[in-house]
């Protein structure tokens, strides 16, 4: 009785390019990227959140603190006056730059998406001549 041989198994593999590996493993990192964008934002707001509290905590308390404190004080009332008056320019003039930022922060990414927008133009301009060239090479060599 002769034993079967087992037969060989063949190896089927599909063909793998530099190509296949460079965009698959590119798009493994930017997913992972995108995914944690609404993390890093939320966290970011939490953060800002917690900061913005603790300020207000702060002097929400040293004025329960100190407001009997300074009343009791006998301090003039146009001193408090003028005082409200410095201290509501810096109020305004803070305010402002809040504003000023926030506009700066906007024009910046409405720039910084037209140059990407404008490097993207061109990278696919580039690959499109790129990919003329490799075809007139492929049927250059071909003949």
């Amino acid at each position: 009785m002769l034993k079967s041989e087992p037969q060989e198994k063949a190896d089927v593999r599909h063909s793998l390019s530099v190509c296949d590996v460079m965009r698959d493993n590119t798009n493994e990192v930017i997913m992972k990227i995108e995914g944690l964008l609404p993390s890093y934002i939320e966290n970011f707001a939490d953060l800002q959140e917690e900061s913005l509290r603790i300020a207000r905590d702060f002097f929400g308390t040293c004025y329960i603190a100190e407001k009997e404190f300074l009343d009791n004080m006998g301090v003039d009332q146009k001193a408090i006056e003028t005082f409200d008056k410095c201290f509501k320019i810096i109020t305004k003039t803070t305010l402002s730059e809040i504003d000023m930022m926030s506009s700066f922060q906007k024009t910046l990414v409405k720039n910084t998406m037209s140059a990407m927008k404008s490097y993207d133009d061109y990278v696919k301009l580039a690959l499109s001549s790129y990919a003329k060239m490799l075809e007139y090479v492929t049927t250059m060599t071909k003949t």
